[in-house]
């Protein structure tokens, strides 16, 4: 096990190897017993080495010095995600390598790099990846490592802090499916008001510094004085639940195809398009972790609803039919429950029937199992759904199409920019498969 020789301003003075230390009592204990000014020579020419090295590496841990910074905490599959590090030499000794030794967990990234720097030197470098996988990871924690020229001490400065990150879904994907009509009326309005213009004014309030001179309602301006602008109601098409099956016996696929995927993509996809038409949407989802996120309109919603599906996981333990009848006690009438299963059991279609009868509107989308490689086909389950007067749609592997990465895409880089010149020279890192 590695020993610490000596910790100097939080960084770490240790010997890469014991050979070189052992090596200095050898030759002391040959200066005294055996004749010859040889053994006298090496002792004093080594223990020099040894205390120049030492010096060196003391000299280093004091100066060498890095700061690693991110732009944006959240990112999505298919974006670029980006990292600003800068490295200082404050020693008064060159530094022949000094290596970033990088712990994050986000996949496909990888910004270790061997950098050389002068004494009083400081360069910067930008690194990039593509984000290939939604989920919650952390960057850092991460450490600086450099050696003397002769390599007998090994200097490490740690760094504990580290950043979560959210990886979510991504949203521009096409998917062959409408969005669900909903089953509100025109002529009822909403308990609560819209923040957005919609096609239906409700009433009338006073002016406030934000809201934009086209909601001005000119008549009551002109006869109270004063400024008045319209108040809108919520769109009637209602709001919509998206419900997901996460149990995993029901699950197939793997990597980016599998159904745990395309169900989330799916619902990503349909969350914005809702959202960009002012509908409230909704999240119910079982799996280790239950999901509940009400009904909501607006761009925080939105970032609710990606942060919910960035994390989601098919490793909970709740079939699909006991998550309708929890639901049940949830949803509301006159909302739009869009149900995302790749189940081919009949046994959770009874628990339909409820949900019909309380005023929902249900829409049943089936991953097709048989497109999976699964041996049974939804067919069944989707021809059963037809008959029984439920909107049904059956997907199949392909449908919906997660952002396309290439292996050029895929490459990390590095830009490394000399600040004397100003010049940038940009480094790839090979495929990470």
């Amino acid at each position: 096990m590695p020993f610490s020789l000596r910790q100097v301003d939080g960084a770490t003075i240790r010997p890469r190897t014991r050979a070189p230390l052992w090596a200095l009592p050898l030759l002391l204990l040959a200066a005294v017993f055996l004749p010859g000014q040889v053994w006298s020579s090496l002792l004093i020419a080594w223990g020099g080495l040894l205390l120049v090295s030492y010096l060196w590496a003391r000299g280093l841990a004091q100066g060498i010095h890095g700061r690693r910074h991110l732009r944006f905490g959240w990112a999505a599959v298919g974006d670029r995600l980006s990292e600003q590090f800068e490295l200082h030499n404050q020693s008064l000794w060159p530094a022949p390598w000094i290596e970033l030794l990088d712990a994050s967990t986000v996949p496909g990234y990888q910004a270790s790099v061997v950098h050389g720097l002068g004494a009083g030197e400081r360069t910067e470098w930008r690194y990039a990846a593509i984000c290939e996988r939604r989920g919650q990871f952390r960057l850092g924690p991460w450490q600086l490592r450099a050696a003397d020229p002769l390599g007998i001490f090994e200097v490490r400065r740690p760094y504990q802090d580290s950043a979560e990150i959210i990886i979510h879904p991504p949203t521009q994907s096409d998917i062959p499916i409408p969005l669900p009509a909903g089953t509100s009326s025109g002529q009822t309005r909403a308990r609560v008001r819209s923040w957005q213009a919609t096609i239906n004014a409700a009433t009338v309030r006073d002016h406030q510094p934000h809201d934009p001179l086209r909601w001005v309602h000119w008549p009551t301006t002109a006869r109270r004085g004063q400024l008045f602008v319209r108040e809108f109601d919520l769109d009637a098409a209602g709001d919509i639940w998206l419900l997901l099956d996460m149990d995993p016996a029901v699950q197939l696929g793997e990597g980016r195809d599998n159904t745990e995927e395309q169900a989330v993509l799916l619902a990503a996809a349909m969350a914005a398009r809702a959202l960009a038409k002012n509908r409230a949407v909704g999240l119910v989802s079982y799996g280790r972790n239950p999901q509940l996120i009400p009904p909501a309109a607006g761009e925080g919603q939105q970032w609710r609803l990606l942060r919910a599906l960035a994390l989601l996981q098919a490793d909970g333990q709740t079939a699909l039919a006991t998550a309708l009848q929890d639901f049940r006690q949830t949803a509301r009438r006159g909302a739009t429950a869009v149900i995302v299963t790749p189940s081919a059991s009949p046994d959770w279609l009874p628990h339909l029937l409820p949900l019909a009868q309380q005023g929902l509107s249900l829409s049943l989308i089936l991953l097709e199992r048989r497109s999976f490689g699964d041996d049974q086909s939804s067919q069944g389950v989707y021809d059963s759904l037809r008959q029984l007067g439920f909107a049904a749609h059956l997907l199949h592997k392909g449908e919906i199409r997660p952002p396309a990465l290439d292996p050029a895409q895929r490459r990390g880089f590095w830009e490394f920019r000399t600040l004397a010149t100003g010049k940038v020279i940009t480094v790839r890192s090979p495929v990470v498969e």
